[in-house]
C-alpha cells in the first residue's frame, strides 16, 4: 500500500521558543523505506543544564542526539536497500535494532563525555524517550515495524478506530490507557540515562488504508479518556478543508491541552487524497461520537469507566509484542 499524496507531517510545539525539549524527523528514503521518528526529552529527570552546550538542558541535549543518530543510522545503512529490508526474519530484525540501539547509544555516550570533561559534576544524564515507525509498501499492503523506549506512543487509526500498538515503560498503569490518564506513572526505561535501556520493536501489516501516528505522551496525557483522543484527530480532520488546515487545527488544540509543548508525527497510508482520506473515516467518526463521545457530556468517572472498558478492546486489538 503506497503512501498517500498527503505528505508525513510533523507537528511540535515549544513553551519557550528555542528550548523545547522534544526533537522529531521523517526520512523518505530512496529504497522506499519512511522513517518517522518522535523524541521527547525526559524534561522532570534531565532538567539540569550544561554550561558546555550553552545551557541546554539535559533532556533538550539527549532528544536532539538521540533523534541524530537515528537519522543517521537509516541513511547510512538502509537508504539503498529495499524491501528484503522490513521481511528479514524475527532474529534478523533484533540484529538491526540492536545496531540501532548501538549507534543511539554510542552518539548519545560522545556527548556525555564531552560535557563531563566541562563540568564540575561529571554524572551526566540525557535522557529522552523514543517513538519511531519504519515502514514500506509491499503490493497491497503496508508492512511496518515499531520501536519504541519510554512513554511516547505508536498508534495506528484505521476504520476500526485507533490502536495503541506500544506499550508504556512505566511503573503502573502500563495496560490500561484510561487509568494512565489519572495516574500518570513513573518512566522506567528511556535512552540517555546512566545505566542501559531497553530499545523494543514489533512488527506488523496493514491490508487497509491507515494513518500511524507517533506520539510524545504530552499529546494524549490531557484528554479525559482514549475515545476522547480518537475523536480530537477525527473531528479535526472531519472540519478541515485541505492537510494544512487539519494540521493547523490539530495544533491550535494540541498547544492548548498540552500547556505548550509537545510533538506529533502523522503518515498516512492507502488513499488518493484528503478528500478521499475523510470519506474513510467519516463513518467510523459518526459510530464513536454517537456510541461514546456524545455520551459522555457531564458523564461522571463511573460511566467514563464502562464506557473504556466497551471501547478497551479495539484500543489493544493488536498490541505488539516486546522484542530486544
Amino acid at each position: 500500500m503506497n503512501l498517500s499524496t498527503i505528505k508525513p507531517f510533523i507537528l511540535q510545539s515549544e513553551t519557550v521558543r528555542g528550548c523545547g525539549e522534544d526533537s522529531a524527523f521523517v526520512q523518505n528514503l530512496e529504497s522506499g523505506l519512511v522513517v518517522t521518528g518522535v523524541f521527547d526529552g525526559c524534561g522532570n529527570i534531565g532538567f539540569r543544564r550544561y554550561s558546555g552546550a550553552n545551557d541546554k538542558t539535559g533532556a533538550y541535549i539527549g532528544s536532539r542526539i538521540a533523534a541524530y543518530a537515528a537519522s543517521e543510522f537509516f541513511e547510512q545503512n538502509y537508504s539503498k536497500k529495499g524491501v528484503s529490508y522490513i521481511r528479514r526474519t524475527s532474529s534478523e530484525q533484533l540484529e538491526y535494532v540492536r545496531q540501532l540501539k548501538e549507534h543511539i547509544s554510542g552518539k548519545l555516550d560522545e556527548v556525555k563525555a564531552r560535557l563531563s570533561r566541562s563540568e564540575e559534576n561529571t554524572d551526566i544524564s540525557l535522557p529522552t524517550a523514543v517513538s519511531m515507525t519504519t515502514t514500506m509498501s509491499a503490493g497491497k499492503f503496508t508492512l511496518c515495524n515499531c520501536i519504541w523506549a519510554g512513554n511516547s506512543r505508536v498508534y495506528m487509526l484505521d476504520d476500526q478506530g485507533l490502536c495503541q500498538l506500544t506499550t508504556d515503560d512505566i511503573d503502573v498503569n502500563s495496560d490500561d490507557a484510561f487509568a494512565h490518564l489519572r495516574k500518570n506513572g513513573k518512566i522506567t526505561n528511556y535512552a540517555g540515562g546512566a545505566g542501559d535501556f531497553k530499545l523494543h520493536s514489533g512488527f506488523t501489516v496493514f491490508a487497509r488504508p491507515v494513518i500511524l501516528i507517533n506520539a510524545s505522551s504530552d499529546c494524549f496525557a490531557h484528554f479525559r479518556t482514549p475515545m476522547g483522543f480518537e475523536n480530537f484527530l477525527l473531528e479535526t480532520m472531519a472540519e478541515a478543508s485541505s492537510p494544512s488546515r487539519w494540521m493547523a487545527k490539530l495544533d491550535e488544540i494540541l498547544k492548548k491541552a498540552s500547556g505548550g509543548e509537545y510533538t506529533l508525527s502523522v503518515a498516512c497510508y492507502g488513499f488518493e487524497d484528503f478528500d478521499d482520506m475523510k470519506k474513510y473515516y467519516s463513518m467510523r467518526l459518526i459510530r464513536l461520537q454517537n456510541d461514546f463521545i456524545n455520551r459522555q457530556s457531564g458523564s461522571d468517572e463511573k460511566i467514563l469507566k464502562q464506557h473504556w472498558e466497551n471501547y478497551r478492546s479495539s484500543y489493544y486489538r493488536n498490541p505488539l509484542k516486546r522484542e530486544y
